[in-house]
């Protein structure tokens, strides 16, 4: 009885310890976004600390949706890249005051637009489609471009460039590196345990130690204790064509996205793909209407989940949901919801650099089979000398470019994945037709040879 009661024991603090494990690494998905859209509207700290609030409110739920009701794997919801991207570029193009509010009023109206029209090529199985151009030249495209996008963030939020300015400082670079080696040696312990809550570990580790050398900032006096979301927090959704064209461009790039998230997660989690691209689309669409009402950066489902699962081992949903939901339930408090949005960005980056090593590996594999191709290869340079060009465009220099056309050109992990499939399509549809004039010349000549002989017969006949 008692090692009965031992063993439940064990398993619930394994539970609880995994919960805790996904609710950070869920935090760390949808902090950065926030913070820097309400930086780029000039919002205030109040306004900040609402953003964020509803952000996690809409990530949680957004979550708990896709791992209930749509994909059922464990894939973070956090705001798209190019949903920030579209939020950042156009805040550039107007000045504070009226004019950013009347934006944010523009942005809702164009999220909830892309939910009703996600909503309406899922049901129509246009994503089953999509699904047959994702080869795995596409995929290891996908992921290398995943990774070069977030590298140059990454290493400077672990050297601490932009923690306090826009130098490197020892003194927050060592413990961040720290950190880092910290995560590495726990994810390769013999020992299960340290393993699987490598990430945990590392995030407790490293707020320890920034802790002890005084580098948190202190929290921002708070008026109230609990919030519940505020719907339209922006003002009432306004229509502008602009935004309805950007959001129509967008919406390939976000069923790019989840469609990959859920090859790519389901590889990491060693399940059987499934044909689940439907119902997930539902629920995505579901998600931006979401974003919208709550005024928040629109989610997708995040590719780079692959990594934390690869370097954690933990598969299983349950820990996953109850993630979710510790995460919806801090979005209701807005003490927790700044306490937890004060871990150090650098560690955040330290512990989330070894997750995206095993995401570099898991796309590297993707091309192991296809070495030998000369045209695929040819595929793969292309597109990834397309995508991180891409990456190296000033934003400044999209100034004149159609409004339409800069959430793809901004967004070189857009920009590479679809000339991967666009040129892998074209040398396949290229092959076909010479196939298929090879074959029909082949049977012209058959036929001429038949007639040649049939001739022959008659002329001896006479």
């Amino acid at each position: 009885m008692k090692s009965s009661q031992l063993t439940r024991g064990k398993t619930s603090i394994r539970l609880a310890l995994a919960s805790v494990q996904w609710a950070f690494f869920i935090l760390t998905g949808g902090l950065v976004a926030p913070i820097v859209v309400a930086a780029a509207f000039h919002l205030t700290g109040p306004e900040t600390v609402g953003l964020l609030q509803r952000t996690l409110a809409v990530i949680g739920v957004s979550s708990l949706l896709q791992v209930l009701f749509g994909h059922k794997l464990p894939i973070l919801e956090g705001p798209a890249g190019v949903w920030w991207g579209v939020f950042i570029l156009l805040a550039s193009s107007v000045e504070a005051g009226p004019a950013s509010v009347t934006l944010l009023q523009q942005m809702e109206m164009g999220l909830l637009i892309s939910g009703v029209l996600i909503l309406l090529l899922s049901s129509f199985h246009v994503i089953a489609h999509v699904k047959k151009l994702f080869t795995p030249v596409v995929i290891g495209t996908y992921l290398l471009l995943l990774i070069f996008q977030f590298s140059s963030s990454i290493v400077k939020g672990i050297l601490g460039v932009g923690y306090s300015d826009s130098y490197i400082h020892a003194q927050i670079a060592l413990p961040a590196l720290a950190t880092l080696l910290f995560t590495f040696i726990c994810g390769r312990l013999k020992y299960v345990f340290f393993r699987n809550f490598s990430v945990l570990l590392g995030v407790m580790f490293g707020y320890a130690l920034f802790g002890l050398l005084g580098l948190i900032p202190a929290f921002p006096v708070l008026q109230m204790s609990f919030t519940l979301p505020s719907l339209f927090a922006w003002g009432k959704p306004e229509f502008n064509g602009g935004i309805l064209l950007t959001t129509l461009v967008i919406a390939l790039p976000l069923l790019i996205n989840m469609i990959a998230a859920i090859v790519i997660v389901e590889k990491a989690a060693g399940r059987a793909a499934q044909n689940v691209y439907r119902r997930a689309g539902v629920v995505m669409g579901i998600n931006q209407l979401l974003s919208g009402l709550f005024s928040a950066v629109g989610c997708v489902s995040n590719s780079h989940t692959a990594g934390f699962i690869t370097s954690t081992q933990m598969t299983k949903r349950l820990p996953f949901i109850l993630g979710c939901l510790i995460i919806i339930a801090i979005s209701f408090f807005p003490f927790f919801t700044v306490a937890l949005a004060s871990i150090p960005v650098p560690v955040a980056f330290a512990v989330i650099f070894y997750s995206f090593t095993h995401l570099l590996t898991a796309g590297l594999r993707e091309y192991e089979p296809i070495l030998q191709e000369e045209k695929k290869l040819l595929v793969i340079g292309v597109a990834l000398f397309a995508g991180v060009g891409s990456m190296f465009i000033p934003a400044a220099s999209l100034a004149h470019t159609p409004d339409v056309m800069k959430p793809i050109l901004n967004n070189g992990l857009i920009v590479g994945v679809l000339t991967s499939i666009l040129f892998e399509q074209g040398i396949r549809g290229k092959d076909t037709f010479v196939s298929w004039l090879q074959t029909r010349s082949n049977q012209q000549q058959i036929f001429r040879e038949r007639n040649s002989k049939h001739g022959v017969n008659d002329q001896s006949v006479l």
